[in-house]
């Protein structure tokens, strides 16, 4: 956890686990390695990938933190975690379905035992119910998820922004853990994409982010990492991180 969080305790996680169930090409995760040199270049702190993507694209990655997105019950637990840690990983992520018709809770106990066993971190993505349910995305329900994950076992946890402050910070006070928001589909500006990192992060006190499809779908990802990272790291309004977007230095 000291080799993954930066000193001021804040992450923020490049994700492109989405060639693992996206249905359909996408120009900036065709090119990978491209993408991910980019986003180092502005100031991603990690990367959020598949075990393949991880193999192919190491050097693109070079430094940052490594953490590798694996099936929540693969068929030989001790195999992924073996292969995350030949690959450098320094966590590994696995999505968690509380109150869902599933079995991810049970499994994800099973994953997170043995990452512990080895000293593998463990962040439980938990999304009430699956992300078909969409009623069970409430500011209580993602709350009381984000703790459903903890007892898995999971060190960090990723999940919705509850869409104000006050209610993030229940999540984040129930959670007891570092608590990372994923960045879900495209917004529609980059404003306000800069004012969710300042709201979740700055106001509530979330660990960090995990944002990708915010990130990868813009013309210079290199711009959106660097706009980010200037609210989670250097302390810039969300003004003063647009000017990076749309300064012709950074794109």
């Amino acid at each position: 956890m000291r080799r993954l969080l930066p000193p001021d305790g804040r992450l923020f996680i490049v994700a492109m686990d989405h060639t693992s169930f996206l249905d359909a090409p996408v120009p900036a995760l065709a090119a990978y390695g491209d993408t991910c040199r980019q986003a180092v270049a502005g100031g991603a702190d990690a990367f959020l990938v598949p075990l393949g993507s991880a193999a192919l694209h190491v050097e693109a990655i070079g430094s940052a933190g490594l953490i590798t997105s694996v099936p929540t019950a693969p068929p030989a637990l001790e195999v992924v975690i073996e292969r995350s840690l030949a690959l450098g990983a320094d966590a590994i992520k696995a999505m968690v379905y509380p109150f869902g018709d599933d079995n991810t809770v049970n499994e994800a106990t099973r994953l997170g035992a043995e990452a512990a066993r080895v000293g593998l971190p463990f962040i439980a993505e938990t999304i009430p119910g699956g992300f078909g349910r969409r009623d069970l995305h409430t500011p209580e329900k993602i709350a009381a998820a984000a703790r459903v994950g903890v007892e898995t076992g999971a060190d960090m946890i990723k999940t919705f922004y509850t869409g104000d402050p006050d209610s993030m910070r229940r999540v984040i006070e129930n959670a007891g853990v570092p608590v990372l928001v994923l960045g879900g589909a495209k917004m529609a500006t980059v404003r306000d994409v800069l004012d969710v990192v300042r709201e979740a992060v700055v106001d509530a006190g979330a660990a960090g982010v995990a944002f990708g499809t915010n990130i990868w779908t813009h013309a210079s990802p290199r711009a959106v990492t660097a706009a980010i990272a200037a609210v989670i790291h250097g302390g810039a309004s969300v003004d003063e991180a647009l000017g990076l977007v749309e300064s012709p230095a950074t794109v």
